[in-house]
């Protein structure tokens, strides 16, 4: 009866470890290539200008110097893979020109994104002690890792000194102001996915690549316009 049944017992293990690999591919699959409707840019949307955009910039969290001649707005969700792809490309503009580029970040968290709003409540709980670009960046280099390893570990990761006081904050479930106005601010712009990016005042029609957006920021800085249009 052994000899009968090993190789039956053999098959239906082999079974089911080839299932669980398949499901565990497709999750990893599904997370990398498959984001919402609304989180895909609209490449074939033109530039629009918004009169009111500098007095928003304050809604934001501001990296670089808020004279700088080029004013980057980002609205962005922690869990989209478009907005990590824009967020490389803002960190290496930025590296290209640190005196003349500022980016304004803007909470706009996708509904049908797990982690999108718990990441979000992590940026701002690290920026309570004075982190939060820090974290911003680690949280889009590790984006693949969301839920495979705790948020403290991301917090240590980007030299959030009090772990304790970190973990108390993270664990509150009242609404976060910056989301809030992250949310508000996109309805108001008619934000209708991410990333979507504003630059002196333009929304673009869709994320641009490096050398687009470099571009955009040399004819700011020789005196023009960033992209073709009216204002």
């Amino acid at each position: 009866m052994k000899s009968l049944f090993k190789p039956q017992w053999e098959m239906a293990t082999t079974c089911i470890l080839v299932v669980c690999a398949c499901i565990t591919t497709s999750t990893v699959l599904y997370r990398s290539f498959v984001a919402s409707p609304t989180a895909v840019g609209r490449a074939t949307d033109k530039p629009v200008f918004l009169k009111d955009w500098k007095s928003q910039l304050r809604h934001g969290v501001q990296f670089g110097s808020p004279d700088a001649a080029v004013q980057l707005i980002e609205f962005a969700d922690f869990e989209c893979p478009f907005c990590a792809t824009l967020h490389e490309t803002l960190r290496v503009v930025r590296q290209h020109h640190p005196m003349q580029v500022s980016v304004s970040f803007m909470h706009f968290p996708i509904a049908g994104h797990r982690f999108a709003l718990p990441a979000a409540r992590v940026a701002e709980c690290a920026g309570e002690q004075g982190r939060f670009e820090a974290i911003y960046d680690h949280l889009f280099d590790e984006q693949d890792s969301f839920g495979l390893k705790p948020w403290s570990d991301y917090a240590t990761e980007a030299g959030i000194p009090d772990l304790a006081a970190f973990e108390v904050c993270i664990k509150k479930a009242d609404p976060i102001p910056r989301v809030e106005e992250g949310e508000r601010l996109g309805a108001e712009f008619d934000v209708k996915g991410t990333p979507t990016v504003i630059i002196n005042g333009w929304k673009l029609g869709h994320p641009p690549a490096e050398k687009e957006l470099d571009q955009m920021v040399q004819r700011i800085l020789a005196g023009k316009q960033p992209v073709d249009g009216k204002s």
